[in-house]
């Protein structure tokens, strides 16, 4: 018998061994996106006041210790390690519960990868918090204190419990009834039960009437762990079930008798069985989407602009959002009106700025930080944090913003906030260096050539009509990128015309050459009318023109099968403005 154990068990723990590895390549490389994305939706300060928010609801103490977790994802390697090993954790805890509850067999194995699995798979999703997982592991430690101790001593503790987790306690409260249903005896079967009930009703009394008075269905649904995923929904359903029934679950698995024989066969199978599910849905819940636009959302925050236009170009992903930060990047980079078409452009001006809605608040300022509407870029900023509480970008934008405008006290206001945090504090005390010193900000290589660009004169935003902003900044200063932005604006509506009266502009600020797409937009008004416009001493490359005679060869030859021309013309000229004005 102490051989088939140990063979069972160096079965577990090799299993245990894979999984980690698993779970820890996943979220370094493929899965990497959830970790920029989780990163990024909280900053965690180290302050009496901000802590001190974590403990004045239920489940406040188990968000602190997310969010300070989740701070490290900023480092892949930190935040695969914190994700695996909380996976692995929850793994050996139900090993433990599973011995503890008297089940030693061939099924050993499959009982206890299940919820690590099945966590993993949740964890997929990129609003799944690490909290998830931690509630769930505390919830089976707390269990098997039940197991270990006098269970009815633990259960006297079943508020504090719920004050420190939340939603997880009514998972181990059920988990614990059907445990006594399953193992339970007698007169210790009526008091446990009485106990419970007993315990439940004080919490209530407790939290709802005393300490943390709260509407009844949050007291018992707060910090319930559902994300708006269909498949989400499932996987957590099934996992919350088992959970609940598994001791019912280990009562039948130890009622099975297999010959000996089968035992190690069984096992073999079963690691066969869950490991090439994980795998099937591994890669079923990958979301390469998600991933690219994090990832170039990432590149921007950063400044990478290359980066990011080498991923839009690369990878190239019809989504609203990574075409609108590719479209910044070639804007903070000088390649706008050279490289708009490289990146695919599918949904017209809307890829140019985006409307005020929760949906792009966080986003949405980026386009007026680049163009020198600083201020907007300022309120975007600001309601976020109204509206999503303190993330690192939104309070980097605040001190840059405030820089910019010489609003150094509210810049020192939002610098101590990054300082008191521990990713952002290098960042915070650099910038700090920038305070009262207008010098310093005029020579600073992101916000000096911002202040170029500010308006030299008041005018009301247009909330309502953001385009129009683009032509009050234009009449105001008008500087290259506001510049470059409008005459793209006037490409994606198709309006050759418009890009025509303007080619004056080229030369007032400063341009040696006419951009690429401005040629070919310049092409396609001589083939339509039959001359040039005035030029203003540009001319229109070599290069250019033998490109637009290919194209106009390959259009006038392919009119008698268009669908399979569109096909060729995608794959030779699908980064041109004739490509989008023949075909989007």
């Amino acid at each position: 018998m102490d051989s088939k154990r140990k063979n069972r068990t160096n079965y577990i723990l090799y299993s245990f061994k894979f999984l980690f590895i698993l779970s820890f390549v996943y979220f370094l490389w493929w899965g990497d996106y959830i970790l920029l994305f989780q990163e990024d939706q909280s900053l965690f300060v180290l302050s009496y006041e901000s802590v001190k928010e974590y403990f004045i609801r239920s489940g406040g103490p188990l968000e602190l210790i997310n969010n300070f977790l989740t701070q490290f994802y900023i480092y892949p390697v930190a935040g695969s390690l914190i994700i695996s090993i909380s996976l692995i954790l929850t793994g050996i805890v139900f090993l433990k519960i599973t011995r503890k509850l008297g089940y030693e067999g061939p099924f050993t194995l499959f009982l206890v990868l299940i919820p690590p699995v099945l966590l993993l798979l949740m964890q997929t999703h990129y609003y799944h918090k690490l909290e998830y997982t931690l509630g769930i592991l505390a919830l089976l430690l707390y269990f098997l204190l039940v197991l270990y101790k006098n269970h009815l001593t633990v259960l006297i503790f079943f508020p504090l419990f719920y004050y420190l987790t939340g939603f997880y306690a009514w998972i181990f409260l059920l988990m614990t009834i059907v445990y006594f249903i399953i193992f339970g005896k007698g007169q210790s079967l009526f008091y446990t039960f009485g106990l419970m009930v007993v315990m439940t009703g004080i919490s209530f009394l407790i939290f709802y009437f005393y300490l943390l008075p709260q509407p009844a269905g949050k007291f018992f649904m707060d910090s319930l762990p559902l994300v708006k995923d269909p498949g989400h929904y499932n996987i957590f359903y099934l996992l919350t079930g088992y959970i609940i029934l598994y001791s019912f679950v280990v009562k039948i698995s130890g009622s099975a008798r297999v010959k000996n024989k089968l035992s190690g066969i069984l096992q073999v199978v079963s690691l066969l069985f869950i490991f090439g599910l994980t795998f099937i849905f591994l890669a079923k819940l990958h979301n390469p989407r998600a991933r690219h636009v994090f990832q170039i959302q990432k590149y921007v925050y950063e400044n990478r602009w290359d980066d990011a236009i080498e991923l839009q170009e690369k990878v190239y992903s019809k989504n609203q959002i990574g075409q609108y930060f590719y479209n910044i990047a070639l804007a903070e980079d000088g390649k706008l009106c050279d490289r708009l078409f490289f990146g695919g452009q599918d949904f017209g001006v809307n890829a140019i700025l985006l409307p005020m809605s929760r949906e792009h608040l966080e986003r949405g300022g980026y386009f007026y930080y680049t163009v020198g509407l600083i201020n907007e870029a300022h309120r975007w900023a600001y309601e976020t944090m109204v509206v999503y509480g303190h993330r690192p970008q939104n309070i980097k934008m605040l001190v840059k913003t405030n820089l910019i405008n010489g609003n150094y006290r509210m810049a020192e206001k939002y610098l101590n906030i990054l300082e008191r945090s521990i990713t952002y504090k290098g960042w915070a005390q650099e910038y700090k260096k920038m305070l009262y010193d207008s010098e310093k900000v005029k020579a600073h290589a992101e916000l000096g050539p911002k202040l170029k660009l500010l308006p030299q004169g008041d005018f009301f935003i247009k909330i309502g009509m953001p385009q129009e902003n683009i032509n009050l900044l234009l009449d105001s200063n008008p500087g290259k990128p506001i510049f470059e932005y409008k005459m793209c604006e006037y490409m994606l509506m198709k309006n050759v015309e418009a890009v025509v009266n303007n080619i004056d502009k080229f030369n007032t600020l400063g341009y040696d050459k006419i951009p690429r797409h401005i040629e070919e937009v310049l092409l396609v008004y001589y083939n339509t009318t039959g001359k040039f416009p005035e030029m203003y001493g540009f001319e229109i490359s070599d290069e250019t023109k033998a490109r637009f005679n290919q194209y106009v060869d390959y259009m006038r030859q392919g009119r008698a099968n268009m669908k399979a021309t569109q096909k060729k013309l995608n794959e030779k000229f699908g980064n041109t403005f004739w490509y989008y004005l023949n075909f989007k």
